[in-house]
């Protein structure tokens, strides 16, 4: 056996394999290029990784727990790999100093340089830059969240440097066929107090709602589409008393987190970061 370099992507000879083995055994994997074949193995340590015989160790992180548990613990922009059903990598950020790190941020705001009144493809997919203003795409969040527990950290910065959050015990996100339906459940703790899962009005909680762009509307308001009126993607009800994506600096940004945050004007920055149980 000898060390080699560890290998954090696949090579296209490998993506098959990534696909299968991911879904086996999470994000490590050997693979044979000689016989095109796969195995799994156990966890290894991010010190080295083994190569014997033609067979090449891999590790592709889901997310940026995965990277936090093996050692890596500077907050930046690093590639993950999501899906058990593609092999392409994710560009994110990795909050490794929040509560512990390993958290992936999935949406962040820090200079109003990105218009957040885009359509539903948008928001699919995600746009803006990693370490800027940012939406990682909701089929990214759905990959990150389908069958796991997951926490939900949303952080608003206002303009004289306080910053608040709130904890959400259990988050996830349906897929597009079910329109990105949001969940949320458990416990909530944080200085922003909860304005998404039980603002004390049902028109305004937002955990069972669908996800909305000016292009689709998927809200209750019965008089006109809440993403168009208030240009930007969001989890409507009827409409809200928490929405990030407002437009940026503006007075019509209204209600970032009722009753703690009413204005747009008011933020400097906001983050939303997950992190599996």
């Amino acid at each position: 056996m000898s060390r080699v370099a560890n290998h954090y992507s696949v090579t296209d000879q490998g993506s098959e394999c990534a696909m299968i083995c991911q879904k086996d055994c999470g994000s490590f994997f050997g693979y044979n290029p000689q016989l095109m074949k796969c195995r799994t193995h156990m966890k290894m340590f991010m010190s080295g990784i083994l190569e014997e015989d033609g067979w090449i160790y891999y590790f592709l992180p889901k997310d940026c727990k995965d990277l936090h548990d093996n050692g890596y613990n500077k907050s930046g922009v690093y590639e993950i790999y999501p899906s058990c059903t593609s092999s392409g990598p994710v560009r994110a950020y990795c909050d490794m100093d929040t509560m512990d790190g390993g958290w992936t941020v999935i949406q962040k705001r820090v200079n109003g340089s990105l218009s957040f009144h885009r359509n539903w493809e948008a928001y699919k997919n995600g746009f803006g830059a990693p370490d800027q203003d940012n939406w990682i795409g909701n089929d990214v969040i759905h990959q990150l969240t389908y069958g796991k527990t997951s926490y939900l950290y949303v952080s608003i910065t206002l303009v004289d440097g306080r910053k608040l959050f709130e904890l959400y015990d259990q988050f996830s996100v349906s897929n597009e066929s079910d329109k990105y339906q949001l969940h949320l459940t458990g416990n909530t703790t944080g200085t922003l107090g909860d304005s998404m899962m039980n603002t004390g009005n049902p028109s305004y909680d937002l955990s069972g709602m669908y996800f909305s762009t000016y292009d689709k509307d998927s809200d209750r308001w019965s008089l006109s589409n809440c993403a168009a009126a208030y240009e930007g993607g969001w989890w409507f009800n009827n409409c809200r008393h928490a929405f990030l994506n407002g437009p940026w600096n503006s007075k019509y940004w209204q209600y970032p987190w009722n009753p703690t945050v009413m204005r747009g004007l008011d933020v400097r920055g906001t983050m939303m970061l997950i992190k599996c149980h």
